[in-house]
Parts: C-alpha cells; structure tokens; sequence
C-alpha cells in the first residue's frame, strides 16, 4: 500500500463515520463501513510503510477522530444548519357564521376531538363538551370559545 492509498482510506473512512454520526443516524452498516476502513488504512500502514509509520499514522488519526468529534458535538457547529424560522399562524374557525344551539351530525368519533358536518352543509373541527360523542350523532354548538367549536349531544 502507498501513502495515497492509506491515506484515501482513512478519509473516506472517517467522512463515512461523519456522515453515519451527523447524516443518517442508526443506520449502523455505514458507520461500521467507515470503521473498517480506517482500520484497513491504519493496518496497511503498519505492513506496507513499517512500524514507525504504522504508529504515526495511527495517532494522526486518532488525532483527527478527536478533533472532528469536538468540531461536530459542539453547540454552536450546526446552528448554521438549523431552521431558524417559526410557524406562528393558526387555523382558525369563521365563528361569525356558526352560533349557540346549531345543529349538526359527527362525521367522526369526538374523543374530545372529531369532525361534524352543519346544516350549511361546511365541515369543521368541533369538540366535545364531556364524553365521547359517537359518529353519526346529531350534535349542537353549546359555546363558541377562542375559534372552538363545543359541541354537545342533542336531547
């Protein structure tokens, strides 16, 4: 083996531990790739280049591990990476065209949660004002709080 050619090695070997660490977490078969290849690097050097360089090749490379290891498990590292932005919008409910007492039928389960078509034929989000509402129950609104829809069985 050449300079060259233990030197490839432990690079891509090390870029491919990188990558199983920072860019597909869990996947195992890369990351244990990466380790056999810096190992088949560091080997070669001991057999091909002698023992002296075996050993210096070894600890540069140790060298690197450590180094990349702190540059990539420091905070600041990936912030450049990261999204930065929020999402502040909600959905919100037309509550000027629905009102106390009207009816409608649930499309789904309301455990709070489930859908209800009403008589102007709009589908919404509603919620149930205690226990769960079955499917297909004929429902009213019993209040209208910050663009929620409650809802209670009809009697």
């Amino acid at each position: 083996m050449t300079y060259t050619t233990v030197l490839l090695l432990i690079l891509i070997g090390l870029l491919i531990v990188l990558a199983e660490i920072f860019l597909v977490p869990g996947s195992t078969i890369i990351g244990v790739i990466g380790v056999i290849l810096i190992l088949l690097g560091i080997v070669g050097a001991f057999y091909s280049l002698g023992q002296e360089t075996g050993f210096m090749v070894f600890g540069v490379t140790l060298l690197l591990i450590g180094i990349l290891g702190y540059l990539g498990f420091k905070a600041k590292t990936w912030q450049r990476f990261a999204v930065k932005s929020a999402i502040d919008g909600k959905a919100t409910v037309d509550a000027a065209k629905f009102h106390v007492g009207q009816e409608a039928i649930t499309l789904t389960r309301c455990n709070p949660i489930g859908k209800a078509r009403f008589t102007d034929g709009s589908i919404e989000e509603v919620y149930s004002s205690g226990d769960m509402i079955a499917e297909n129950t004929p429902v009213s609104i019993l209040r209208i709080l910050d663009q929620k829809i409650i809802i209670k069985p009809k009697n």
